[in-house]
């Protein structure tokens, strides 16, 4: 049995898989090519519902010719159709849309927007339907995951590097310098989380004391001199609108992601922006004409 929250990409596509048509924008295009689809087709349904609202969904940017228009329609239909425009010069298509509704936006912008880029290429090569056709039934399209209810243990950045608490402070000044880390986990024992050490803990005990100018704050010895105990740390089953939520509230770049207690990575707050960015793509292209 599939995980409805978590379909396979196959499971998303509408049939029929492509629509032509000809129009503007790609909004235009589409409303005129599903008039040819069946009265009861998910898409011609959706299209009239954005119609009735008064809505024109704005194409966003997948790459020089293929956009994705978001027709917001509820989670109890998700959908992926390709719609395509028809080349003047006797060719196949010019521009391509990939049509999505019912997805929310972290599944969306990490999940399915690179599953479409990796497709710009054997779309854009395609000299026939039956050519894209083959491309979205292949199977190692089609069973890509796509995660619906997304949590924490899909994003995070895994653990490569943690200390322990007698780790001497000289060898965590270093792995921070050597490696560019902002920061390094302290770990008990079963790699139960204990604390933090950050750039910033280290230069608080390296720098001259203000108290006593010219001079130096006597030096810890070790990790556990240093570090921050009390660290939030975030389960990774959580789902990463409420992680992003704690990110927030704490105004802090990067929660540690615990199982069971034990620390197996972190969740950074870049991830974060771009799962719940309006857009991840690049700018608008240009009008031309």
């Amino acid at each position: 049995m599939v995980d409805v929250r978590s379909p396979a990409f196959g499971e998303l596509l509408c049939e029929p898989r492509v629509v032509l048509g000809s129009g503007e924008d790609a909004w235009d295009s589409l409303r005129r090519g599903v008039e040819d689809l069946p009265g009861d087709h998910p898409l011609r349904d959706v299209c009239r519902r954005v119609e009735r609202a008064a809505g024109h969904p704005e194409p966003m940017p997948l790459a020089s010719n293929l956009d994705v228009l978001n027709l917001r329609r509820g989670e109890e239909s998700p959908g992926v159709v390709l719609w395509l425009s028809e080349r003047a010069d006797g060719g196949l298509f010019s521009r391509a849309a990939w049509v999505v509704w019912g997805l929310p936006r972290p599944s969306l912008n990490l999940f399915l927007l690179p599953v479409l880029t990796g497709l710009t290429d054997a779309i854009v090569a395609a000299d026939t339907i039956d050519d894209i056709l083959e491309v979205l039934t292949s199977i190692s399209l089609i069973s890509k995951t796509i995660d619906i209810d997304v949590r924490v243990e899909k994003v995070i950045t895994p653990l490569i590097y943690r200390i322990y608490p007698d780790t001497p402070l000289s060898e965590v000044q270093h792995l921070l310098v050597r490696r560019d880390l902002p920061a390094v986990p302290v770990v008990g024992a079963n790699h139960e989380m204990l604390g933090l050490i950050t750039v910033s803990d280290i230069l608080q005990h390296m720098l001259p004391s203000p108290d006593t100018p010219g001079t130096r704050a006597r030096r810890p010895t070790a990790a556990r001199d240093v570090m921050t105990r009390a660290v939030l740390c975030v389960s990774e089953d959580e789902l990463l609108v409420e992680a992003g939520r704690s990110m927030i509230a704490r105004g802090v770049s990067r929660l540690p992601v615990v199982r069971d207690a034990e620390l197996v990575g972190f969740l950074e707050r870049e991830t974060v922006m771009r799962a719940f960015a309006d857009t991840i793509l690049p700018p608008r292209r240009p009008r031309t004409g």
